[in-house]
């Protein structure tokens, strides 16, 4: 868990002295490129946006104002005005939507857990058509389930990142959960 005192001291020595911003980067690097990683589906790309997003940061840390919230919320923010400028920029929803359906959605695609090659291929299809329905959804649906599903955010750092209620953060979950078991329910009742 984050020590927020920390944080807040290394977030104002990184304001006076800019190399001090490497313990911060050192610090949510790993969650931020989790995160970019899940979105695109592509290495290279998520690696390329991770860094814009950490740049961004080290040149807007001097008009960063601390107010108790977890810094990295702030970096998400970040992150996600990235992932959705390189959509509107590239014009690619398509091409992600066509990423993510290739992408391994299970962190351990490789569980040798499972007995049976039927089982493995039985999970497989499962991961490729929650995959395949979850590309279906819009993208603020996508952001909200993938903050809370894949990063494990609480319901107060995802409002932090979104810029709402933790209340609407609820309702945002619920109906994008309800979109996705739309996509999902013909698929399950064939």
């Amino acid at each position: 868990m984050e020590n927020e005192i920390n944080v807040e001291e290394l977030v104002a020595a990184a304001k006076v002295d800019k190399t001090k911003f490497v313990a911060l980067y050192d610090l949510y690097f790993d969650a931020i490129y989790r995160y970019l990683l899940t979105r695109l589906g592509e290495v290279g790309l998520a690696e390329d946006l991770t860094a814009e997003t950490f740049l961004i940061a080290l040149n807007k840390l001097d008009g960063y104002t601390w107010t108790g919230k977890p810094f990295i919320a702030w970096l998400y923010k970040i992150a996600l005005n990235e992932l959705r400028q390189h959509f509107r920029s590239k014009k690619s929803e398509m091409a992600y939507k066509e990423k993510m359906q290739q992408f391994d959605w299970s962190a351990d695609a490789a569980d040798h857990s499972l007995k049976t090659e039927e089982l493995q291929e039985e999970r497989a299809q499962d991961i490729l058509q929650v995959s395949v329905a979850f590309t279906a959804l819009k993208v603020r649906d996508q952001d909200v389930l993938t903050l809370r599903y894949f990063e494990e955010l609480s319901y107060e750092d995802i409002a932090n990142v979104l810029n709402t209620s933790t209340s609407n953060v609820g309702v945002k979950l619920n109906r994008a959960l309800k979109r996705l078991s739309k996509h999902l329910t013909p698929i399950y009742n064939d």
